[in-house]
Formats: C-alpha cells, sequence, structure tokens
C-alpha cells in the first residue's frame, strides 16, 4: 500500500499530541497532519465499546466523506468480506487494493471509496481493555506501491494512540460510565460460562490460550471478583449474560 520510500519517523511529542486533543474535530486535524507524510490521504475508525450489561455500543470517526462512513455501521456479511474475515482472526495489518475488494465483495463500502479516488489501504484491529476497534488507512496513490518498513511502523504507533485518545474523547462524551467489558471480553465470558475450556474458547476465537486467560483477568478485575466462576455468576446477576438452563 501506499509508497515505498522511507517516509519520516514520528517523534514523541507528536504521539503525545494525538491523545492530548480536547475534542474531535481537532483529532481528527491532527490525525490528518501527521499521516499525509506517511502517504495516507484519509482513515477510518469504527470503535465497538461494550458494557457491562452487554450493551454494544459503535463510535464512527474518520476523514472519509459522512455517508460513506455511515456504511461501516450497517450490518455487514463478515464472511463476505475479505478484510472483515482477517481482523476476526489476526492482529497483524492488512494490504489492500479497492479493484480486488470490489470483485471479491457485493458490498458497498469498496466501491464508494474508489469512487472517491482511493486505490488502496491497510487495515488493522486495534484492541484495548475496553474496545475493539477496526482501523482503515487509504491512499489515492496512481502507482500501487507497499508502505515502508518504517512508515508501517509509524502507522501503526498511530493507531494505537488514536485508539486511546478516541476512548478518552468518548468518555468525556459519556461521563459516569460502568465498567466496560470489552467486545472480546463479553465473548470470552460467554463461552467460559457455556462450560468452555479455556483451550476450547481459543480454538473458537482464533486466539491463544494464553489470551483467553488475559481477558478472563480483565473481566474479573472489572467486575470486582477474584475467579472466572466468581465472574460468570457476577455477570449473570448483573445481566451481563443468560444464565445456563
Amino acid at each position: 500500500m501506499l509508497r515505498s520510500e522511507t517516509a519520516p519517523r514520528l517523534s514523541t511529542p507528536d504521539l503525545l499530541q494525538v491523545v492530548q486533543v480536547p475534542d474531535w474535530e481537532q483529532l481528527r486535524a491532527c490525525m490528518q497532519r501527521l499521516l499525509t507524510p506517511l502517504g495516507i490521504c484519509d482513515f477510518m475508525l469504527q470503535m465497538e465499546i461494550t458494557s457491562v450489561n452487554g450493551a454494544s455500543q459503535v463510535q464512527l470517526f474518520g476523514s472519509l466523506p459522512s455517508a460513506i462512513l455511515q456504511q461501516f455501521s450497517l450490518p455487514a456479511d463478515d464472511k463476505a468480506d475479505p478484510v472483515r474475515q482477517h481482523l476476526a482472526r489476526s492482529c497483524l495489518p492488512l494490504n489492500w487494493q479497492v479493484e480486488q475488494l470490489c470483485l471479491l465483495h457485493g458490498g458497498q463500502i469498496y466501491p464508494l471509496l474508489k469512487t472517491i479516488g482511493i486505490t488502496q489501504g491497510m487495515s488493522l484491529a486495534v484492541h484495548s481493555k475496553h474496545a475493539v476497534s477496526r482501523l482503515d488507512f487509504y491512499s489515492n496513490a496512481a502507482r500501487q506501491a507497499a508502505l515502508s518498513t518504517s512508515a508501517q511502523a509509524d502507522a501503526l504507533l498511530l493507531a494505537v494512540h488514536l485508539q486511546e485518545a478516541a476512548e478518552l474523547l468518548w468518555r468525556k462524551a459519556t461521563p459516569n460510565q460502568e465498567p466496560m467489558l470489552s467486545v472480546r471480553e463479553l465473548e470470552c465470558l460467554r463461552w467460559s460460562a457455556d462450560g468452555k475450556t479455556s483451550s476450547e474458547i481459543g480454538l473458537i476465537l482464533g486466539i491463544s490460550q494464553r489470551t483467553v486467560y488475559f481477558h478472563m483477568k480483565n473481566v474479573a478485575m472489572k467486575l470486582g471478583v477474584y475467579s472466572t466462576r466468581h465472574a460468570i455468576s457476577r455477570a449473570v446477576m448483573m445481566g451481563i449474560i443468560k444464565p445456563n438452563n
């Protein structure tokens, strides 16, 4: 994706500026300023946050036209979208070409990206304790060349800081939130309540057993308990998951 020459490296003040912006508009402007030298013309963040009662909220943010940005909020057939399939099973970024995705996927998102001149992109999944996000970086470069190693490293650093900044701004707009469970934590909790072992949950979700342990430890911490069994019973009492029949 994008360009092959060496891109300028981001500085620590650049990254700190991302997480210190006071509002969404300044965050968008800051991201565009930092992404342009990397050969990235636009970006899209789809952040899904799940509260302890199981309700899921999606925050869409980016530099795309609003009509295209809203397409990411529509129900999608994940099996038909190669990008969604990849992000569901891997934390590694995926480089793609718009022309190829228009042929492989029958949805509207990629043809719409093509209409505004997007030629290629890089997508990745970003996870935190409270949210899971899809983040896309787009290019309108006529020549289809991959990001340089340094530019990819900078883009990944920006992805982590953008996720943190978006969470901070979301919480600022919605104060007094209860402890939050991420989508992945909720999945691990529900499968555990169904009697699945950590090894089985890992196979189902396509993650390692160690990662399952990590998510369940976070669940227990957020719910104020000390074991998986106690976390399940607390979650049932709070209405986060339904009791087994």
